[in-house]
């Protein structure tokens, strides 16, 4: 399993994200992680955020270091201040290889991507999903991560990840790309579950999920907030409250503020949507593996 963050909201300086906090992802969630079976995150990292006075396409920095060690990011993170940022620590699942490649987020365009948790059975899977990919999804493709490989079938939605693509295109997308997975998990007659906690954004909106396969247990935790403006002042950092319709939002693997009363958690096999105005948005994910899975969980 992994942990990560989304934030979107008036520019912040990734310090304030990733260092600053008393629980955050890089002191203390990387090596002491409280919500996982797996405490220590340390398998690699990457970051990555979006300068719309630019242009529209994000930055991406990724490394196989361990995100507490890596010093190259505690200075960069002290002087990056976007609207839109997002970060990942892994922990890479039984038998898949630590390379840059495999470190998450995983970009095409104008979209990157993020995953916690793993495809149940990948090594069945991986083949046959390759075939069902245009040339776009299949080329993104760099490492052999499960995680990538969802990610070329969320890519084989979008009609041109490099032009626009917008909030409903990347939940369609998502919809699809779960469709494709259920349906090549019952083609296939597979039997280990999945955790499917996703994220995906397009520089101005984000979409993820908190799902898993398993009717027994619950998904990998998934939490957020939103207010007025998030802030880090005299070592407190926190979310202030605002009236109407927020303007910040964050999403997070696990809380990361002192604050804990701020977060909310997302609810079992759920898709969450912020969109470009900040409106959330959830929407359940209800698939037919999961009449298969209750069925065979409660049959004596």
């Amino acid at each position: 399993m992994c942990r990560f963050l989304a934030y979107s909201g008036p520019p912040v300086l990734a310090e304030d994200l990733l260092y600053n906090p008393r629980f955050s992802l890089i002191v203390a969630q990387s090596m002491q992680a409280e919500e996982m079976s797996v405490a220590v995150n340390g398998d690699g990292f990457g970051v990555a955020w979006y300068e719309p006075r630019l242009d529209q396409y994000p930055c991406v920095f990724r490394s196989v270091k361990p995100a507490w060690s890596d010093m190259n990011l505690k200075n960069l993170s002290k002087k990056i201040h976007s609207p839109l940022f997002i970060a990942h620590v892994r922990a890479a699942s039984p038998g898949s290889s630590v390379e840059e490649v495999n470190s998450h987020p995983f970009q095409c365009g104008k979209l990157v991507f993020m995953h916690n948790g793993m495809v149940g059975e990948f090594n069945k899977l991986r083949r046959p999903l390759l075939r069902r990919l245009n040339d776009v999804a299949y080329e993104s493709i760099m490492g052999s991560t499960d995680s990538e490989h969802m990610f070329g079938l969320f890519l084989n939605h979008i009609e041109d990840p490099n032009g626009e693509v917008s909030t409903d295109d990347m939940v369609y997308a998502m919809n699809k790309m779960l469709d494709d997975y259920c349906a090549l998990y019952m083609e296939l007659g597979l039997k280990k579950h999945s955790y499917l906690n996703f994220c995906v954004t397009n520089g101005k909106a984000f979409v993820a999920t908190r799902y898993t396969t398993n009717p027994l247990v619950q998904p990998s935790t998934l939490y957020y907030m939103y207010g007025n403006e998030y802030h880090c002042r005299d070592g407190n950092c926190q979310m202030e409250p605002g009236a109407g319709r927020p303007q910040a939002v964050i999403l997070a693997s696990e809380p990361f503020t002192l604050r804990r009363s701020d977060w909310m958690k997302v609810e079992r096999n759920v898709m969450m949507i912020v969109d470009e105005n900040k409106n959330i948005k959830f929407q359940s994910i209800r698939l037919p593996i999961e009449e298969l899975e209750q069925e065979a969980a409660y049959t004596p």
